[in-house]
């Protein structure tokens, strides 16, 4: 192939590219996404089987003192530590002042002192993280967060048991429909995240480990 040659072909290749599309190929579109319409209660129900079927839990809460009883249950420690997200972002007025209340010690992750060895360590001694989150996926059992200030990632990464509080109205069928209905959530965080179960990693022989790169426990409570 010549100089020449090689340059057209840089100059084919950068116009498809620029279209999204091959040279020739027909150009066939599936048409707009339709949201299927879902009974909220099947919503519920498949999103329990799935999250179960994956080993997490799902509980009911009817206010903050159902909420502080399931966390306190699923702390084993006699001076429990739990690694909150800032209370604006989540779905329950009160409840850090409830856990505290409850006699437990609440963290949170700041990034001013995030360089800091002294709060690493602080956050790496939490027996529970707790946040909210921005969807449920029914489909998979997932639970979807968008990281930000006041809605730091380690709190569902660090402690061995990750707690989201998720409202009713954030189930959804799958993650395309929550794409095509909120597309703000891709962008407006520094992170975006489908959590789906428990961490789980298998090494060369096939010997599964659960809490190894994440928590070995999730549960969502259905806080309204």
């Amino acid at each position: 192939m010549t100089a020449d040659e090689r340059a057209r072909m840089r100059d084919v290749l950068r116009s498809a590219v620029g279209q999204a599309r091959l040279p020739g190929a027909e150009l066939r579109h599936p048409g707009p996404f339709v949201r299927p319409s879902v009974d909220p209660k099947d919503l519920a129900e498949r999103f329990t089987r799935e999250l179960t079927a994956l080993g997490g839990s799902v509980h009911e809460a009817r206010g903050v003192a159902d909420v502080v009883a399931i966390v306190r249950g699923l702390i084993p420690d006699r001076e429990p530590k739990v690694m909150v997200w800032d209370e604006r972002h989540l779905p329950l007025p009160g409840i850090g002042a409830a856990l505290a209340a409850a006699g437990l010690t609440i963290l949170t992750q700041e990034p001013a002192t995030a360089r800091s060895a002294q709060h690493r360590r602080e956050l790496a001694s939490a027996s529970l993280g707790l946040t909210g989150a921005d969807a449920a996926l029914a489909q998979t059992g997932s639970l979807v967060l968008a990281s930000g200030p006041g809605r730091g990632r380690l709190a569902s990464l660090l402690p061995p048991v990750h707690v989201a509080l998720v409202r009713r109205s954030a189930l959804i069928g799958s993650l395309p429909e929550l794409i095509a209905s909120r597309p703000e959530l891709v962008t407006q965080g520094a992170n975006f995240v489908a959590i789906t179960g428990p961490s789980r990693t298998a090494d060369i022989e096939h010997v599964l480990a659960r809490g190894v790169h994440g928590p070995r426990d999730v549960h969502a409570i259905f806080v309204d």
